[in-house]
Order: C-alpha cells, then structure tokens, then sequence
C-alpha cells in the first residue's frame, strides 16, 4: 500500500465507520439502505478450533467470522476503497467487510476486518467492544479456516486515527488481524474507533 493510499485512508476511515453506520440507522434518509436488510434471524452457534481442522497460512478470500466468546458468527464480504481513498464498509447490519486492498487472513501483514455497531436496534460487531485478551477469532475463507488469538484491543478517538493507521494497515511482516467498528455513541455520531489485533493461534 503506497504512503499516499494509507495516509488518505487514515485521515477519514473512521469518519466513514462512523457515517456508513448512520446510514443504516436512518433507512428514511435516500443516500442509506435500509436497516431492514439486516437479518432477524438466529445464526448458530460459533464454534471454536477445535471443532474443526485448521489451516497454517493464508485462507484465500474470508467467507465467515467467528468469535465465540462475543456470540459473533457472520458472513464476510469484500470492500475496497472508495475513489476519495476511504475504505468502503459493509451494506448490511448484520455482515462484516474485508478490506480486499490489504492482506488475506493468514498472510503476511495485517488482514482488517470491519463492521457496524449501532446506536439502536442490532448490528454485527457490537459486542466488539468486549473483546479480551485470549479471545479466540475463526475466519474461514477458500482455502480452509484459520484461529486468531486477541492481544490486544483499544478505542481510539477519530481524532486520533491517524496516529495509529500505519499499525493498522501494516502490510508486511508477521500474520495479524485487525478488526474495527464504531464506539462511543454521543447520541449524534460515533466518538471512537474500537480496534482490536489478534495474532495466529500457537500451534
């Protein structure tokens, strides 16, 4: 990723969690879906590793997430980066976005992954805030499923993003996961961005 692209994305991809989740709480606005095309319906259960065999490195393009200790179980869809360099967030309530310009999950560099919390009604990363340390985080893509362990989370203030985005978007170096949403709802947008890394599992 060239140092233009991530200092573009820095400046305002907090800014855009932030309104993409607003958009979908006011489906009476023309410019936002609907909230409605979020999913009612109960997902199952979240699974933890060792129901399931493993990969060890890259997992192709990531189809599903999994946090079991936060009751998240959610389709991952692709977003990229919009012609203003911010990165695109998912249509839906009830789905998390990859951010395709980055790393694949078990990769080298960071693979981000982010979705909607909202103010009212439901949406897919609103337990996020509760992440912790030793949380283990599923993805599962083309090639098979690999396990993250949470290291370390934090909520950063829009203001400050900037500061933290090369860290976020690292694209070299050690397999990581970074997943973001909103926070702090001061009753007219949101203040912060949770941010939250997780490492391969130790075999």
């Amino acid at each position: 990723m060239n140092r233009r692209l991530l200092g573009a994305v820095a400046a305002v991809v907090a800014l855009v969690l932030g309104a993409g989740a607003l958009f979908l709480l006011l489906p009476e606005r023309e410019q936002g879906p609907a909230a409605a095309t979020a999913t009612t319906s109960t997902p199952p259960a979240p699974t933890t590793s060792a129901a399931r065999p493993l990969v060890d490195g890259p997992v192709g393009v990531p189809t599903r997430i999994e946090i079991a200790d936060l009751g998240i179980d959610a389709p991952v869809t692709e977003v990229g980066t919009t012609p203003e360099n911010a990165q695109e967030v998912p249509s839906a309530l009830d789905e998390t976005g990859w951010w395709r310009d980055g790393a694949v999950p078990g990769a080298p560099g960071n693979a981000v992954i982010v979705g909607h919390t909202a103010s009212v009604d439901e949406a897919v990363f609103d337990p996020l805030v509760d992440a912790e340390v030793g949380d283990e985080v599923l993805v599962t893509g083309s090639e098979g499923t690999v396990a993250f362990t949470v290291e370390r989370s934090a909520t950063v203030p829009v203001a400050d993003f900037g500061d933290v985005a090369a860290d976020v978007y690292r694209s070299g170096g050690a397999s990581g996961l970074v997943l973001m949403t909103c926070g702090d709802w001061n009753g007219t947008s949101f203040e912060s961005t949770v941010i939250v890394h997780a490492v391969p599992t130790a075999a």
